[in-house]
């Protein structure tokens, strides 16, 4: 039914749906219940908490533990599984319960229509809910309702719907009845109301045509559900990582129990050194600090009012390349605003913001009293009285209650201080033409002082052809063409730069009351433009943007002139990029859309379908796209985008139950301050590996050599699952803490293709290893021969070496390039407190006789520690050293202009 029901007859449509003017009947209504189903969506699933906890099972490394417990169950290891238990446990309960805090369902699908109705019933207006609407129900329109299905306009007074969440125009749109025989898009069926809208004033009935996921905004749901969520950048590069060490390590500790059988070792007292050496060489700790990092970043952006509904979506934007963004009420407020007045003797430019009534005039950048100018005065008396609307303060924000446009007029007037009300008062209304698309004016008849007068708003060349006379400083003159083209070049001129013009008349009115006497001979007085501002400072959020090397892309119903005068203003258009149109975007297939995409800033009049197409090619041709968007018709493109922005104050549900990220404050500041927290939290991982590898790696490294040459083993199974408890978690998740580097959005975005195991990262990590390694063995080797002290004894050295080593390596960690003193050392006490904890534990195992027997220790006298801490503070000093020459070579090259911004 939903197929052109906009061009058949009303008559026809009654036929069809088996229905009348007088609506269903009681019995009918339920029958068709039962039949077509209830009026609603079908709920998303959502995610149990047992299947949030089970799914942190499926992660690979948690399996391995999973295996190494088990082996040492069977194998009667009791104080190995039981350490084993505990990390398995520290990595899965960390992750459910940061998934689970962030996962909260919005159920948005559900709450967008409304609860209650008015139908007609037997002739009958009654209430119902709005779930048991049906196909030929006949719905009463009332001003302020939300529409509750899809309807075919039975007859409509002045009734005005606000389409901006399904359509993206801006600007509430006027609707007729009768048919309609020409094919048009959903946003030009004016004979037409669609769910999810609401209506901002006037009055009606409608036939009911399409209900539940039959409705415009069913099909987008249906759009939303059929696209397939994929796997994060972040995610799949973890995942890689961390299979590819797990080989190696696996195969090294294969090499390691088949030696040690060779030498004669039990081969239980093997198999659990093994898993040990599989433990300690595989980043089990990753998941669980990446965890915890997405969460601080969660918590981060709650405060900057950003709410993440999924943890990995703040990387994943900080990975984009594109932002696709909506203009309305993205970049642009969502509210009219007069910007400019002209009349015959003056042209006015109006300040402010939104509808809050505060603001100046200007003519030629000087102050005036525009309320006792006469032709302006004229101009203020004519905007409110020909008006239907009101302003109103709600809390500390100015709403308007009725359409966008009066609104605007209001708010012009009341910075005058020209109050509506007292109009009214002096001149009440008698009569009222409305606004149709025909006439494409309104007119009112208003009594003052015996006498009637007409206010007419419009379309300026409709205005100025009803006009004989045009008011000039208080006084009315016979209209001449070369004022007329005087008007019609100056609304020509505020068109071009997207505004919207209304001209504005009046007259003095004694003849019949019929709109053809009404609406002539009228006194032209000036023109009103207008528009959707962009919202403050977004301007310079796509210049951060641009600096951080990601294109911003306007996506809009609106047409091309008005997008194109936003964008140039924001800064997202030049002379040397593209337009595309709806239309355009249709006769291009899909390779040459390839070719041209990279080179278009602006699409305009596109549907959903059209945006979720501009997203999937800007994917295609390799781009991590983010999209956002604030009504239904976002919604698709939403959720195919690698990350989908809603808006949280003016978005409709459906975006945001499609979304993963949810601006609180509807501001595109908000995006840029996501982008740099998600390159931050990847940074942070980064140096979380870079500190992790260097002490896993060289520990493996360890163990071969010792036992390739046969050498007693440097460390007991405990000793090595100890090192991987303590300084895997404890310092490592302080670095999940750091704060960002100044230079991190002066970096381009990362090539997607690039693994999170940089060839910069791998040079770091190579330089460390073997100062571990060698440090390590040339130490055991020192006091076991030439000091000859007891194997205990020199596994604790080696021990105690490798610990402290790990923790001067952290602090190497929380910087790639600048000291740690020449920052505020105390900047991440989270680090610090690590170090500190680590270090107090390892001191117990050492010396606490109960744990010396768990753990196979023995107790350091002073002269023991010179050489571990000799050794171990190596790390930072060679790394501090390093980072001194480095930045000393960066000071001389910026003096010549040579220093290249490093971007890995």
């Amino acid at each position: 039914m939903t197929e052109k029901v906009y061009q058949k007859p009303i008559d026809d449509l009654f036929k069809d749906l088996n229905s009348n003017s007088e609506g269903l009947s009681f019995e009918e209504a339920e029958k068709r219940n039962k039949e077509h189903g209830f009026n609603e969506l079908e709920e998303t699933k959502k995610d149990t908490p047992l299947k949030i906890l089970l799914r942190q099972f499926k992660s690979f490394v948690v399996g391995i533990l999973i295996v190494a417990a088990v082996i040492s169950l069977f194998i009667g290891h009791t104080i190995e599984l039981i350490v084993i238990v505990i990390i398995i446990a520290f990595v899965i309960l960390i992750n459910f319960f940061e998934e689970f805090k962030a996962s909260k369902d919005m159920a948005a699908l559900i709450n967008l229509t409304p609860k209650k109705c008015k139908v007609l019933r037997d002739n009958k207006k009654i209430s119902i809910l709005s779930k048991e609407l049906t196909v030929g129900d006949i719905l009463v329109l009332d001003r302020g309702d939300i529409i509750g299905a899809d309807c075919r306009i039975i007859s409509a007074n002045s009734l005005k719907i606000e389409e901006a969440a399904l359509t993206g125009e801006s600007v509430a749109v006027s609707k007729l009845t009768g048919e309609i025989k020409e094919d048009l898009p959903l946003a030009l069926q004016a004979n037409m109301i669609f769910a999810g809208t609401s209506i901002i004033s006037g009055n009606g009935l409608a036939l009911v045509v399409s209900i539940g996921e039959e409705t415009e905004i069913g099909k987008i749901s249906k759009m939303i559900k059929g696209i397939k969520e994929e796997v994060t950048p972040l995610q799949k590069r973890l995942d890689k990582m961390t299979k590819q060490i797990s080989g190696v390590v696996i195969l090294i500790a294969l090499i390691v129990f088949l030696t040690g059988i060779l030498h004669g070792t039990h081969w239980t007292s093997m198999l659990i050194f093994s898993m040990a050496v599989i433990i300690s060489g595989i980043p089990e700790s990753l998941p669980t600090v990446v965890a915890v990092t997405l969460a601080k970043g969660v918590k981060n952006m709650a405060k900057k009012n950003a709410i993440i509904k999924r943890l990995p979506a703040v990387e994943t934007l900080g990975t984009c390349t594109v932002v696709c963004t909506d203009k309305t009420g993205t970049l642009t407020q969502n509210k009219m605003v007069v910007e400019n007045i002209f009349t015959s003797d003056i042209e006015i430019n109006v300040t402010g913001n939104g509808y809050e009534p505060k603001g100046a005039f200007f003519k030629e950048n000087i102050k005036i009293d525009a309320k006792n100018h006469k032709t302006l005065s004229k101009v203020f008396e004519i905007g409110v009285l020909c008006n239907n609307a009101d302003i109103q303060q709600e809390e500390s924000k100015w709403i308007v209650d009725g359409e966008a446009t009066e609104g605007a007029l209001i708010t012009m007037a009341m910075k005058a201080g020209s109050v509506k009300l007292e109009f009214e008062k002096i001149s009440p209304k008698e009569l009222e033409y409305p606004f149709d698309p025909i006439r494409k004016c309104m007119s009112s008849v208003h009594v003052n002082e015996g006498k009637h007068y007409v206010y007419s708003k419009g379309a300026p060349e409709v205005i100025l052809n009803n006009a004989k006379y045009y008011l000039y400083d208080g006084q009315i003159k016979k209209l001449t063409k070369d004022i007329s083209d005087k008007f019609i070049k100056k609304n020509e001129e505020y068109a071009s730069k997207g505004l919207r013009v209304l001209g504005l008349a009046f007259k003095e009115y004694n003849g019949p009351l019929e709109l053809k006497s009404v609406e002539s001979g009228l006194v032209f007085v000036g023109l009103v433009s207008m528009r959707d501002p962009p919202e403050p400072n977004v301007g310079d959020s796509i210049r951060r943007c641009k600096e951080a090397g990601i294109k911003v892309v306007m996506i809009t119903g609106d047409n091309e002139i008005t997008a194109k005068a936003i964008a140039s203003e924001l800064g997202i258009y030049s002379e040397r990029d593209t337009v595309v149109t709806g239309k355009e975007l249709d006769k291009l297939d899909d390779e040459a859309f390839r070719k041209i995409a990279n080179n278009v800033t602006i699409y305009a009049r596109v549907t959903p379908t059209h945006k979720l197409r501009i997203v999937e090619t800007l994917q295609n041709i390799g781009h991590i796209v983010a999209m956002t968007g604030d009504g239904v018709n976002d919604a698709p493109a939403l959720k195919k985008a690698d990350i989908g922005i809603a808006m949280g104050r003016c978005g409709t549900d459906v975006a945001k139950e499609a979304a993963e990220l949810i601006l609180k404050d509807d501001n595109f500041t908000t995006i840029v301050n996501a982008v740099e927290e998600g390159r931050t939290i990847y940074e942070n991982i980064r140096k979380f590996i870079y500190y992790l590898l260097v002490g896993n790696v060289a520990e493996v490294l360890i163990i071969l050599i010792a036992v390739l040459v046969g050498a007693n083993l440097p460390l007991t199974a405990l000793m090595i699952l100890f090192i991987n408890l303590v300084t895997s978690e404890l310092p490592a998740i302080g670095l999940s803490f750091e704060k960002p580097s100044e230079k991190i959005m002066k970096q381009r975005p990362r090539d997607t293709k690039e693994g999170i195991m940089s060839d910069y990262l791998l040079f770091k990590i190579g330089q460390m290893v073997p100062l571990v390694v060698l440090g390590s063995i040339a130490l055991y080797m020192w006091v076991l021969v030439m000091n000859g002290a007891t194997i205990p004894k020199a596994q604790t050295i080696v021990f105690a070496t490798i610990i402290f080593f790990e923790l001067f390596h952290a602090l190497n960690a929380k910087s790639w390039d600048e000291s740690i003193f020449s920052k505020n050392f105390f900047s991440n006490v989270f680090v610090l407190g690590g170090i500190a904890l680590a270090a107090i534990l390892t001191l117990l195992v050492i010396y606490l006789p109960t744990l010396q027997i768990v753990f196979g220790t023995a107790a350091l006298s002073f002269r023991d520690w010179l050489p571990i801490l000799c050794v171990s503070s190596s790390a930072l000093i060679f790394i501090e050293f390093q980072k001194t020459l480095v930045q000393a070579e960066i000071v001389e090259r910026q003096k010549t202009n040579l220093y290249p911004t490093r971007e890995g």
